[in-house]
């Protein structure tokens, strides 16, 4: 380790990566040959330019926060108090890319399978199952972190910032909201109305903007998380609404909300025996276990009418 790269280091692993990548792809472009169809290029660019503004306003989502944080806190109360608000938020926000992590291996297994079954029978209504699915897993793995909340701290080894940990809840619920956006994404891409899901991106980023100013003087970095929360669900309720006009998919909104709330409503009881009692993790695994077995005579109703 030298320090005088430093940082440069992470910029080294990711030309590492890529070179990695683009080599092991050498194979595939020398058998396909570089025959250049311009016509193909044209619907290409087309289809992908508004998916770059997508991508751009997504890394603004997320790491904008960060950035208002420490500019808006600055001049209030201070260089050291600040440092130390971005820590606290920083390292407990990790403990939400548990979902974030989920949603990317989802993101690389859904997509090409959403684009094969597309020209099927009943595409729309597999497109829907698999969101129902989605919602359960990514409310079980909500529950799982804040249930052993108290292992999973220790991942923080800085016990200060322990007083973070209420941040949280507030984001895992803003990571499955991005989840849903994910699944709800796939009209724009399969429809080819991909300058919808750049308006939508941007969109999310006017309103992530807009919250961290109203919300950091008021609440420092709870007010950073409750903006991603705002920016992700406000998201997901434009592309749902755009979808089931250009792109109308049966998705069952009625049982997602109620797992989803069901999730929530677990963690709630979990946090008044907790007040009350000094809670242990035979407790977590029960109420984690109610939710599992609500679920699954839900599900197994349905298997059984259908």
């Amino acid at each position: 380790y030298n320090p005088e790269i430093g940082v440069g280091y992470i910029f080294i692993a990711n030309l590492i990566a890529s070179l990695i990548k683009f080599t092991a792809l050498i194979p595939e472009l020398l058998n396909n040959g570089f025959v250049f169809n311009k016509p193909l290029y044209r619907k290409m660019l087309k289809y992908a330019l508004p998916l770059l503004f997508v991508g751009l306003a997504g890394i603004v989502n997320e790491t904008l926060d960060r950035i208002l944080l420490k500019q808006i806190l600055m001049d209030k109360i201070g260089y050291t108090a600040t440092m130390e608000q971005l820590g606290v938020y920083g390292a407990n926000y990790k403990l939400s890319i548990v979902i974030t992590m989920f949603i990317q291996a989802f993101r690389y297994a859904a997509e090409p399978f959403f684009f094969s079954q597309e020209k099927k029978l009943g595409a729309q209504s597999m497109y829907a199952m698999v969101m129902n699915y989605f919602v359960i897993v990514v409310g079980a793995m909500f529950l799982v972190v804040l249930l052993y909340l108290d292992l999973f701290k220790y991942f923080i080894r800085n016990e200060s910032f322990w007083e973070g940990l209420k941040v949280v809840p507030v984001l895992l619920f803003a990571n499955i909201c991005l989840g849903v956006y994910f699944n709800l994404s796939i009209w724009y891409k399969l429809s080819a109305k991909t300058g919808f899901g750049a308006l939508i991106s941007i969109f999310g980023a006017i309103v992530t903007i807009v919250f961290n100013i109203i919300l950091i003087p008021l609440y420092g970095y709870m007010g950073s998380a409750w903006a991603t929360l705002l920016c992700y669900l406000s998201m997901v309720v434009v592309s749902y609404v755009l979808g089931q006009k250009h792109y109308p998919i049966p998705y069952n909104l009625k049982k997602a909300g109620v797992y989803i709330g069901l999730a929530i409503a677990i963690y709630f009881v979990f946090l008044q025996v907790q007040t009350v009692n000094e809670t242990n993790f035979s407790l977590s695994t029960l109420l984690l276990l109610i939710y599992l077995i609500v679920i699954y005579f839900v599900e197994q109703k349905k298997l059984l009418t259908s």
